[in-house]
């Protein structure tokens, strides 16, 4: 299992304090030196905050959109390969 399905293993979160956990596990990650912030490489239609982190072993990125009531904000795997294919502007 990826160390990011581990911090989080939904898509989504269920109360700010599941949200305020997984951004506490990540600090701890890039503290370590196991994760890395990366720039967000897609320009999306919508303007939304939006994090991307790298785990340094794998390469494998997610993405975070913190919680912005009503929406459950989301955490979910960047796959580079649909980027390219989809109708977004990769940088």
């Amino acid at each position: 299992m990826s160390i990011f399905k581990e911090m989080h293993a939904q898509w989504q979160f269920d109360s700010q304090r599941d949200f305020a956990e997984l951004q506490r596990m990540l600090e701890e990650a890039i503290n370590r030196g196991h994760v890395e912030e990366v720039p967000v490489m897609v320009t999306r239609e919508v303007r939304i905050t939006e994090n991307w982190y790298r785990d340094k072993e794998t390469g494998e990125i997610y993405s975070l959109v913190p919680p912005d009531p009503p929406a459950r904000g989301s955490w979910q795997r960047i796959d580079p390969e649909e980027l390219k294919r989809s109708n977004h502007s990769v940088q």
